[in-house]
């Protein structure tokens, strides 16, 4: 979902007139929708494979998920997040950049320090590398599963006209963008 989110933001910057005059409505709907069933049918196929006691399948499915998400789920959403982190630093210097933009940014940045390091290091076991400890690995990973509610909250509240700002509303904040 993080890739089609930077990808459907990327296309609202980039080409902002076709993006407003000839976007469907319930685009990112559908993206979303569709991502999340082609994840849930790609895993059910993982799993039902690794359950059946066939090694090979197993290991097959599970390296081809790994490498699905490494080699084009995360390039997808490192070149739009460059993308986008290029035209905020390039615009108009009146202009701040929006909330959504800037938890966009935040959020891709610590996918890739903090989760990404969990699926190379599933794809290196796969293929019979340990390279780093899995402590250091499922820590990253734990790490990444509780920072986004505070990137939201420590946005939201950087915008605020006062410093006091509760976390439901620095939340509507960001997503009012």
């Amino acid at each position: 979902l993080l890739t089609a989110i930077s990808l459907e933001r990327c296309t609202s910057i980039l080409c902002s007139l076709w993006y407003r005059c000839h976007c469907p409505q319930g685009l990112a709907w559908v993206v979303c929708a569709l991502l999340w069933a082609l994840s849930v049918t790609f895993i059910v196929t993982v799993t039902y494979l690794c359950l059946s006691h066939e090694p090979e399948h197993c290991q097959v499915s599970l390296i081809s998920m790994y490498a699905l998400n490494f080699f084009l789920f995360a390039p997808a959403m490192v070149i739009s997040s460059t993308i986008l982190f290029i035209k905020v630093k390039c615009g108009p210097q009146q202009q701040q950049p929006k909330r959504l933009d800037i938890v966009i940014l935040l959020t891709v940045l610590f996918f890739l320090l903090f989760a990404l390091p969990l699926s190379i290091w599933n794809f290196l076991q796969q293929l019979g590398y340990a390279a780093v400890s899995s402590q250091v690995v499922f820590l990253l990973a734990c790490i990444h599963s509780t920072i986004n509610p505070f990137i939201y909250f420590l946005v939201g509240r950087c915008w605020s006209p006062c410093s006091v700002g509760c976390l439901r509303l620095s939340l509507q904040r960001v997503f009012q963008e």
